[in-house]
């Protein structure tokens, strides 16, 4: 089956200078289809999920930022996200439109062994 959305429906809600986004919308389509399949989710549901999973699949390649910065000290942020779809705007819009839950599920599972975690080590000379 061919996908759900065409490259102006995902330029409609995402500003981008990417021009070549048919692997996004094919991967978004795959998702869609992989994950709601069989979650009884109306056609035009599914296509407003697609179009938003598409969006996401494209940002995570051409990220969202945006930067603050007092003299030589910045920091460059998307936003208060999470992982995966909570990644970005989009996939938490997937998430919404998604009715039967499961990409929800999906979102919650996060990583396998828990959230990611980071140390830093303190080597003084």
């Amino acid at each position: 089956m061919a996908p759900r959305v065409v490259d102006t429906d995902v330029f409609a809600i995402i500003d981008t200078s990417l021009t070549d986004i048919d692997v996004f919308i094919n991967t978004a389509h795959r998702m869609t289809d992989g994950y709601l399949a069989s979650a009884d989710l109306d056609e035009e549901t599914l296509t407003d999920i697609e179009r938003y999973l598409s969006a996401h699949v494209l940002s995570v390649q051409d990220m969202r930022t945006k930067s603050v910065g007092v003299d030589v000290l910045s920091e460059s942020y998307q936003g208060q996200w999470g992982f995966g779809l909570k990644g970005t705007s989009y996939g938490q819009m997937a998430i919404l439109l998604d009715t039967s839950g499961t990409l929800g599920k999906i979102a919650e599972r996060g990583y396998p062994k828990g959230k990611p975690s980071m140390s830093v080590l303190n080597y003084l000379p």
